[in-house]
């Protein structure tokens, strides 16, 4: 009996205490209600509207290119020997860029030279027998009449004066050629002198002093300082497009935005590439030929666009923080489209009249309220 009393006491009743204990028995009882949470407050954030564009333009890529470009080049075969500007110097017109050494042609010239001074020296020498022969056949002339002489004494002076005459004309013939021969000569060596044909840039130079040029290979080349930007635009954009329009253009090497005028457009559609091509003038400090350009055509359509600023990005899902009547903020996510500077396009998501969070879109959350 002892034994039974003590397993009870010892050992049923503390086991009975502890689950009585641990069902709360010994607990005070909470009322079941709904528990309503805390609503946080952000301050800080800054609300704008969704802008709806009736007009867009579309980027294109253009290229800038000079309105004038020459390669230079000499007619005749000679070594560099001065070089009177670099790449990037701007020249003026008939300035000396290139000199080349024309060996032959010097040549050439001297010669020429050699035989002026013998033709002249012969014109003297027919000249001086022309006079003598002329006053002699005057004279005979003047005896014949007065018969003083015979006719054929006669016709013998006036033989030789006819000929002295026919060898002075032919001497002065002489002169005439030999004068343009030489005046050729010296033409040629003109050319080993190249003189820039305008104001402008020289964009490359090819040789170096030293350098051999021969005949039709380009030495230099120039370009004048008025440039165009060229694009291919779609076609879709036919007849929208006017010369005198003006056309927004960004040279992004440059970080400059520049106003270029419409000067020529392309009668025809390009059936591979479904594009026409634009040329326009692009006035600016820096631009030079070869450079990359952004253009921007207008564009007719109705489209949302948001801030890039108010984008909330969720692993690969994007938001925008919609600002609801009450100020609470929600999470809507959104499919954008195009970007304009700054800006996104949305195809779905918003209607383009909600209040959104444009700056400080890291600080919100789901279900809180907008503060001041």
């Amino acid at each position: 009996m002892r034994t039974l009393v003590k397993y009870l006491v010892f050992l049923i009743l503390p086991i009975t205490l502890v689950i009585v204990w641990l069902s709360g028995a010994f607990h005070p009882k909470i009322s079941a209600k709904e528990t309503v949470p805390e609503t946080k407050t952000i301050t800080g954030l800054e609300i704008g509207r969704v802008e709806v564009l009736d007009r867009t333009y579309i980027s294109l890529t253009g290229t800038i290119v000079a309105e004038e470009r020459v390669e230079l080049s000499t007619r005749r075969t000679g070594y560099v020997v001065y070089i009177g500007a670099k790449e990037g110097d701007r020249v003026k017109e008939n300035q000396v860029l290139l000199r080349i050494d024309p060996v032959d042609v010097k040549a050439r010239v001297e010669e020429a030279e050699n035989r002026v001074r013998q033709a002249e020296e012969a014109y003297e020498a027919a000249s001086a027998r022309y006079r003598v022969a002329e006053k002699t056949y005057l004279r005979f002339k003047k005896l014949l009449k007065e018969g003083a002489v015979t006719r054929q004494e006669f016709d013998e002076v006036e033989a030789r004066f006819l000929e002295a005459k026919a060898n002075l004309e032919s001497a002065r013939i002489r002169v005439e050629i030999a004068r343009k021969r030489l005046s050729s000569a010296k033409s040629e060596v003109k050319y080993a002198e190249i003189r820039a044909p305008f104001d402008g840039y020289v964009v490359e130079r090819r040789v170096d002093r030293g350098d051999l040029a021969v005949p039709g290979e380009a030495l230099m080349v120039v370009e004048r300082s008025s440039y165009r930007v060229r694009v291919d635009v779609p076609e879709e954009f036919t007849g929208r497009i006017r010369l005198g329009d003006h056309i927004k253009v960004k040279v992004d090497v440059l970080g400059k935005v520049f106003s270029a005028e419409v000067i020529e457009i392309e009668p025809y559609v390009d059936p591979e590439t479904r594009t026409f091509r634009v040329e326009a003038r692009i006035k600016g400090k820096g631009v030079r030929s070869g450079m990359f350009a952004r253009v921007f055509i207008p564009k007719e359509e109705r489209i949302v666009v948001v801030p890039e600023s108010a984008l909330y990005r969720r692993w690969d899902f994007v938001g925008v923080w919609v600002v609801e009547e009450d100020g609470t903020l929600r999470l809507r996510f959104v499919r954008t489209g195009r970007r304009f500077e700054g800006w996104v396009e949305i195809l779905s998501g918003l209607k383009g009249d909600e209040r959104i969070v444009v700056r400080g879109v890291e600080r919100a959350c789901e279900g809180c309220r907008v503060g001041g």
